[in-house]
């Protein structure tokens, strides 16, 4: 049986979409122990894989890859007598001659174009509504993400699985020394915001929550993230923070030192106003550290009950909540324990044992037709 599975998503700078890819293939191919599936990549860790396939130079780019999926992957699939394909993120062949498995880990740039660079919008617009409609079976990491692709293309819910996203709770719970974090006294409690910084994300909320509470908390905040689309003004902010209070934005560390930043936070903040699932919220729960998250439901399927929810895009609301786990150190704790719990349940090997079941009974009817 030959299977094809397209990574070819997963690429530098990369994203939270683009490292969950990267995890869910290694893990659908641990699970495919009896198969050897084509794995089409241009990811360093994937091109390590058996059967990994790479992607010509001219691909790499955005519109490369899209011209390679549409125009030459088809071919590929046909000469390899494909029985089926697994896309891991958003799109697929429109004219795809094997039945797939799709990805979809949101539709905000359907929904929320405002929130994504032009090019992503117009890239979902294009090709998202019928890679979604045409697939065998779409998997969404969320019942949030479920219930938009039915309401918004008319998904039937019989073609859509939730398999919730894992995380390496060994990577992110390994102790690891306090971070060398500039200005900051080593040892010193601080907050912890990781994303990559853009409009879905605001960031703008936790800054005016921050400012409203800093001289109350008395901890810096610590922002990781690259610069993304549309955070100009936003990144002037942060590298002229007046104050109160001190902010350090670091916006690249190697991946290597993320558990030692989560491990030594007093807590981390995912303020996001849309979001289809939400890994850092398990990252710094596999790491010890209490989650603040926004109310939005994905963030909240994600937290599974074990962070602390405040009402969206409300900085005020965020505020008080910093301020209520600052003053209770069994919430703390109770943040902590109830977090590690909620790990256990997520891991990638399940994940990947869910995702290639779904691609095999896909191949097999292919198969059997």
């Amino acid at each position: 049986m030959t299977l094809v599975l397209d990574g070819t998503i997963a690429r530098a700078p990369y994203s939270g979409v683009q490292l969950s890819v990267r995890h869910e293939i290694m893990a659908a191919v641990a699970a495919l122990s009896n198969e050897t599936p084509v794995v089409f990549a241009q990811d360093a860790q994937l091109l390590q894989l058996e059967g990994a396939v790479a992607l010509p130079g001219w691909a790499h780019s955005v519109a490369g890859r899209m011209a390679w999926q549409q125009l030459l992957l088809p071919r590929r699939l046909q000469v390899l007598e494909a029985e089926a394909l697994h896309a891991f993120a958003y799109t697929a062949p429109l004219r795809c001659p094997v039945p797939y498995v799709l990805n979809v880990h949101d539709i905000i740039a359907l929904e929320h174009p405002e929130y994504c660079s032009w090019r992503n919008a117009l890239h979902m617009r294009m090709l998202l509504p019928k890679s979604a409609r045409n697939a065998a079976m779409n998997i969404v990491s969320t019942r949030h993400v479920a219930e938009r692709l039915n309401a918004v293309l008319g998904i039937d819910y019989s073609r859509i699985t939730v398999i919730p996203l894992g995380v390496d709770a060994a990577f992110f719970s390994q102790p690891a020394p306090y971070p060398h974090v500039p200005q900051l006294p080593a040892g010193s409690p601080y907050l912890l915001f990781v994303s990559n910084i853009e409009p879905k994300k605001d960031l703008p909320t936790l800054l005016d929550a921050y400012a409203s509470c800093a001289e109350t908390l008395r901890m810096p905040l610590v922002v990781i993230g690259r610069a993304a689309w549309k955070s100009r003004p936003l990144l002037q902010r942060l590298r002229h923070w007046p104050g109160p209070g001190t902010i350090v934005w670091l916006s690249q560390i190697p991946s290597s030192q993320l558990p030692a930043y989560y491990q030594h936070a007093f807590a981390h903040i995912v303020p996001s106003r849309c979001e289809g699932f939400g890994m850092p919220v398990l990252e710094a729960m596999a790491a010890g550290t209490p989650v603040i998250h926004s109310s939005h439901p994905a963030l909240c399927e994600a937290a599974g009950g074990a962070g602390l929810a405040f009402e969206t895009a409300n900085a005020a609301a965020l505020a008080q909540t910093l301020l209520r786990l600052l003053h209770s150190s069994s919430l703390r704790q109770e943040c902590r324990q109830a977090g590690w719990r909620h790990v256990q349940t997520r891991s990638w090997q399940a994940w990947g044992s869910q995702a290639a079941q779904l691609l095999l009974h896909t191949a097999g009817r292919h198969h059997a037709s």
